[in-house]
């Protein structure tokens, strides 16, 4: 960053000026070229300045720039709307726009209070989560998160929630010995349900894939259909934070469509408008909208760009690209081979103990091969790794603390849904490089 500048740094890197991108691809002000591996923080689902995006956002600016949720309807919102309800299926009949997945996350808490509210029950004001997990930066979101990394410097403003456990399968292996996690993950999940203060809970907010805070984990055959009748049971609802598995990341057009059970709630952001345009959403059940506007015709929550005709272009050409050049298929074909890819290059390494992942979101957790265990905290581990594949030219996504809120090295790896296949290995020889010079320097 320049010393003269006026903007409030956001690291303490020294960061390179981008001046141009196109596809996959950035490049700085000295001519650079970054592959971009982590697709910005697993947002920019279509690269960099797709002509249809950019023409429909600026078809939109110089018609429609703004108007205001309680004063007028808009078009583009109106079919962003059809379009996101129709992907998401049959059980769902509504959705609403804010503009991040933070903001998203916080109107689906609101939305399942007021569920239990409308049914007479306002007890329930509570939320669980799992450990691992996080779902945004607000107090509320920080507050929920069980990633305890993400709330330490604000501390005496948030207060403890209950949590289940992740379904955190390297760790169960390597820590407790067990060659078989998945049946234990299940386990778990029962017990820990039982547990809960169910008379008290509205709902429970979860990560389809893991994203930021536990490099893509994703949880074992059943785990989803298991939480779907816990829920039923206990009286909860199933909020699924879709904010970086939503829009054709893992090879489907949500993560939770991998699985045979269905959410009450689907929290999206990022890749909804391609990375275009701040945008974030809810999709609705029937099961949830029904009894909301019976009782109440309407639900205000909102912000001042809610429904914002320019992000909902965006939103409703970047589902259009995505349809027309089959993206969803093409992420699940481009996953199988970047996935295959880095676990060759954790055959041959001296500091990789996990690969996970599905379609275009993998993880690539660190540490020493011979036990599985995670390095000291002090070596710094990720950020080096991030530091040696940006002098490579690759920009990859950190994901520190996932042990314990403090220990734990890992990396992000999920490029655009638009990479081709002589990108995908050009990725992977820029990672085995940094990989590399990272071992050698020790």
């Amino acid at each position: 960053m320049s010393s003269d500048s006026a903007l409030m740094p956001s690291s303490t890197r020294s960061l390179p000026l981008a001046t141009r991108g196109r596809g996959v691809w950035i490049w700085d002000e000295n001519g650079k070229d970054y592959l971009d591996g982590s697709s910005g923080p697993v947002a920019v689902n279509l690269g960099e300045c797709h002509p249809d995006v950019v023409a429909a956002i600026a078809r939109q600016a110089e018609t429609l720039s703004f108007a205001h949720r309680i004063q007028f309807r808009n078009e583009p919102v109106e079919r962003l709307a059809s379009e996101v309800v129709e992907l998401l299926g049959p059980d769902f009949d509504r959705a609403m726009f804010v503009n991040s997945g933070s903001e998203a996350n916080e109107l689906a808490l609101k939305l399942a209070f007021l569920h239990w509210d409308v049914k007479g029950m306002p007890e329930k004001t509570k939320f669980v989560t799992t450990t691992n997990s996080y779902h945004g930066s607000t107090l509320a979101n920080i507050q929920i998160s069980g990633q305890p990394r993400y709330s330490a410097a604000f501390r005496p403003l948030v207060t403890a929630n209950e949590r289940v456990r992740a379904p955190y399968l390297h760790r169960i292996r390597v820590d407790e010995c067990i060659a078989d996690p998945e049946p234990v993950v299940l386990e778990r999940l029962r017990d820990d349900f039982a547990a809960l203060d169910h008379e008290h809970t509205a709902a429970i907010l979860i990560e389809t894939v893991g994203g930021a805070s536990a490099a893509a984990l994703v949880p074992p055959p059943g785990y989803f259909e298991l939480l779907r009748e816990l829920c039923d049971t206990y009286r909860m609802l199933w909020i699924a934070d879709e904010v970086m598995a939503g829009f054709a990341r893992t090879g489907r057009w949500f993560g939770f469509q991998h699985w045979r059970a269905t959410p009450d709630l689907v929290v999206f952001a990022k890749g909804v408008s391609g990375g275009y345009a701040p945008l974030g959403g809810v999709g609705i059940s029937r099961r949830v909208s029904g009894p909301l506007l019976h009782a109440r015709g309407a639900v205000t929550a909102g912000h001042t760009y809610s429904n914002n005709p320019i992000g909902a272009a965006a939103g409703v050409a970047s589902i259009e690209v995505m349809r027309r050049d089959r993206l969803v298929e093409a992420a699940a074909e481009h996953g199988a081979t970047l996935g295959e890819g880095l676990r060759r290059i954790q055959r041959d390494s001296a500091s990789i103990v996990d690969v996970r992942g599905i379609g275009l979101m993998w993880g690539v957790e660190f540490g020493d091969p011979a036990t599985g265990k995670p390095f000291p905290t002090d070596e710094g581990f990720t950020p080096c790794f991030v530091d040696a594949c940006a002098a490579e030219g690759l920009l990859v996504y950190p994901s520190r603390g996932g042990v314990d809120g403090v220990s734990g090295d890992a990396v992000l790896v999920s490029p655009p849904v638009v990479i081709s296949s002589d990108e995908i290995a050009e990725l992977l020889a820029r990672f085995e490089r940094g990989l590399r010079r990272l071992e050698a320097a020790g």
